[in-house]
């Protein structure tokens, strides 16, 4: 991730199931984005949530204080009603007639991804965009038909793992523990680097959020790019503490 010319976006797109078609039907639910230009060290902040009348399924990674991954917590929420947080119900099955519609409402959720993407593409210089742990956002741009053509595309998850030499990859929770990142009202930090964040964005800095995750990517590749024999230290001291049952 060297060079210092155009511009970068850090992108996290969150998920949901529509609630019970039994995981047939994903949609993107946000996305979040940090554009970073490097010869001013600026940064700006785009999200947008894609808010439809649908019951989603959300899942979220329960961790423990070190940052691993322990369970998951799910619930339902419903974007257009701007309701959150509503119990689920595993066993929850809807007619399949609503299967059908979900599948359009889906389809039009990744159209607005595309838009969005587009949008975001033709504004300033970015010739990167950079993802934490790829998969998912491949398969969201295959499925909007977003077109990256003059970009390209990090996972900074599988770059960290190359670059350490590492048997498995280390999850975005772990790896912000290690860079301590951390948000403080109107900023988001980590152990070198801090960004003030807008009003309108502040209350989107959860993690597991479109926006709180494109910042915990962000500001870890930072580290990784700036302050790289500091990252490696803690890594290597994580990977060795995981070997011995740490």
């Amino acid at each position: 991730m060297t060079g210092q010319c155009g511009e970068s976006a850090y992108l996290d797109i969150e998920f949901g199931y529509v609630y019970g078609t039994c995981r047939a039907v994903m949609m993107p639910v946000e996305i979040g984005a940090v554009v970073h230009r490097p010869g001013d060290d600026s940064v700006r902040y785009i999200g947008e949530q894609f808010r439809y009348d649908v019951d989603v399924e959300i899942w979220k990674k329960v961790t423990d204080q070190c940052g691993k991954t322990v369970g998951v917590a799910t619930t339902v929420a419903n974007m257009g009603r701007g309701e959150y947080g509503m119990a689920y119900d595993h066993s929850f099955r809807v007619p399949e007639s609503e299967v059908l519609a979900a599948g359009e409402t889906a389809r039009s959720a990744f159209a607005d991804l595309r838009l969005f993407m587009e949008s975001l593409l033709s504004e300033g210089d970015i010739n990167k965009v950079v993802v934490f742990a790829a998969h998912m956002e491949r398969k969201a741009f295959r499925a909007a038909e977003v077109s990256l053509d003059g970009c390209t595309l990090v996972d900074l998850q599988r770059e960290i793992r190359r670059g350490f030499c590492m048997k498995q990859v280390l999850s975005l929770d772990r790896l912000a523990r290690l860079i301590d990142f951390s948000v403080d009202g109107s900023t988001v930090a980590s152990r070198n680097f801090r960004y003030p964040v807008p009003p309108e964005y502040r209350h989107l800095l959860d993690v597991h959020r479109g926006m709180g995750d494109a910042v915990r990517t962000f500001l870890l590749a930072r580290e990784y790019q700036e302050r790289l024999p500091d990252l490696e230290g803690r890594i290597r001291a994580l990977v060795s503490a995981c070997e011995n049952g740490g």
